[in-house]
């Protein structure tokens, strides 16, 4: 019982600090770039046999087969802060899927994590991205 209790409070006291230094984190930036892309993923194949019995005892029997081509829908984000230019893209998993809500030339703010990026839309929504390219801002 006394494990149990203190592993619990050393659970909350991890996800606390953990919750404190991500809602610290948070960087600016300007969205210079965004587009909608569909990248093919492959193609499904479908059969349909139709098959029928004769008077005489034969079977006959028409196949055809339908090909889809699947494909993954991403929104692509660039942002540039004073040091970094950062080419992200969000996975749109269904059709009625909405990309993040960012004004084209207004700042963002983003946390960045790895190879992943969390931004925070103009509706305060956060939408986890992926870290396509990421490259030093050139100075003007």
């Amino acid at each position: 019982m006394r494990r149990i209790r203190f592993a619990v409070a050393l659970l909350s006291t991890l996800l606390l600090t953990s919750t404190l230094a991500f809602a610290n984190s948070w960087q600016t930036g300007k969205l210079m770039d965004t587009e909608k892309q569909e990248v093919p993923t492959g193609s499904t194949t479908t059969y349909n046999s139709d098959g029928q019995a004769k008077n005489n005892g034969k079977y006959s029997q028409n196949t055809t087969a339908h090909t889809t081509d699947n494909t993954d829908t991403y929104q692509v984000f660039t942002i540039q802060t004073p040091a970094k230019t950062y080419v992200v893209r969000e996975k749109l998993n269904f059709p009625w899927s909405k990309p993040a809500n960012i004004s084209l030339g207004e700042e963002v703010k983003f946390t960045v994590q790895g190879n992943k990026m969390t931004i925070l839309d103009d509706d305060q929504k956060q939408h986890k991205t992926s870290i396509v390219k990421a490259s030093v801002t050139q100075p003007h």
